[in-house]
């Protein structure tokens, strides 16, 4: 039996748990690694849906409907209004309710949310430098060739 498989997930595991149990456990405070992660999807998804309503000229809505964020994370709907009222019981974001349909609802981050948002990206950037700087220029550069040949060998698995 081939083992590398395993010997590959196994690492990945390894710096999955040593990198995101540090930042969990000094930042995220009370939050899961995927309600952080629904944080960065929907302010994203907000910073590009503002970008592109500038573009063409149209009103700007003023948050993300849930039904966006469960295709763009391919969550269930009701898998992602569970993780946003997680996030709104703690503060982090708001439900706004449109003017014009009160059946449409619009997801937005806090102020308190964007904050998080922001500190736990510097740590998490930081945290990488620190390794790339241990690492070396040369082996940063191989890791980051190699992991991006994954993803691509993923993507070619994913297409079968």
């Amino acid at each position: 039996m081939n083992t590398n498989g395993h010997e590959l997930f196994k690492a990945f595991h390894h710096i999955k748990k040593s990198s995101m149990g540090r930042i969990h456990t000094c930042l995220m405070k009370d939050l899961k690694p995927h309600e952080f992660f629904m944080l960065k999807t929907l302010k994203k998804m907000y910073e590009e849906d503002q970008k592109e309503a500038q573009t063409n000229n149209l009103p700007a809505a003023p948050g993300v409907k849930i039904s966006q964020l469960s295709r763009e994370t391919a969550i269930s709907m009701p898998g992602v209004s569970q993780t946003i009222s997680t996030l709104e019981k703690h503060g982090y974001v708001k439900r706004i309710a449109s003017n014009k349909d009160r059946r449409l609802v619009y997801v937005n981050l806090t102020d308190v949310g964007r904050q998080l948002e922001i500190d736990v990206s510097q740590s998490v950037f930081q945290l990488y430098d620190e390794a790339a700087a241990i690492l070396g220029e040369k082996d940063t550069h191989a890791l980051v060739l190699l992991l991006d040949k994954l993803a691509q060998v993923f993507d070619q698995i994913d297409q079968k």
